[in-house]
């Protein structure tokens, strides 16, 4: 049988064995802080895919509230079932503990083919507003629609536009009636008169079966 000095060697021996392993184990995997990963979507993305859901498909970071922080802006497709309807779950995080500040839902809208970015109207706005045009995912080779959205977090208010495109007829444009800004208005004119010049608006939208 070990002495009693002896059991007390090994025992101290096999203690600073296993803290060093563990000190060293914490040298090659460091904990990085979210902000480490800001300055760069894709990566922040990537972070939150493993840290917050990994069901995020969209990370934007910047200043979607009135008040001087910024914010983490995420958008997750869901999928229909018991619980969710189909559409993008877009939620506006704090920076410091991802904890949801508000929440907005684009019902039969997806990532797929998309555009998703910030989107400042000018330079009197203090703060940004999250873009989404449902790019070419609704279109076909005979015509279709797109879909976009200006989300204002702080007014409280989505601005929905709505192309339809017809053969052999001009581009038709439905604006939300809630776009009483000018700016908004003008957004999205000339947003969709770069490559539809001949585009009429019109009052009423139009649903495309």
């Amino acid at each position: 049988m070990l002495s009693l000095n002896k059991k007390i060697f090994v025992g101290i021996f096999f203690l600073f064995l296993f803290m060093f392993i563990g000190c060293d184990r914490d040298s090659k995997n460091p904990s990085i802080p979210i902000e480490d990963y800001l300055s760069d979507n894709q990566k922040l993305l990537t972070h939150l895919k493993k840290n917050f859901d990994p069901q995020t498909e969209v990370a934007l970071y910047s200043q979607f509230d009135a008040d001087s922080n910024k914010e983490i802006l995420v958008v997750k497709e869901t999928k229909p079932s018991k619980t969710d309807k189909w559409g993008l779950k877009i939620q506006l995080l704090t920076v410091d503990s991802l904890i949801k500040k508000d929440e907005v839902f684009l019902p039969e809208m997806s990532t797929t083919e998309s555009i998703c970015k910030t989107q400042r109207m000018d330079s009197s706005s203090s703060y940004d507003l999250f873009y989404y045009n449902s790019g070419s995912f609704y279109l076909g080779s005979s015509g279709g629609e797109i879909f976009a959205y200006l989300v204002d977090f702080p007014g409280k208010q989505i601005y929905y536009a709505h192309l339809i495109i017809s053969p052999n007829k001009p581009a038709a444009l439905f604006i939300s009636k809630n776009c009483e800004e000018r700016k908004v208005k003008d957004f999205y004119l000339n947003l969709f008169k770069l490559d539809r010049p001949e585009l009429v608006v019109i009052q009423k939208d139009i649903s495309i079966e």
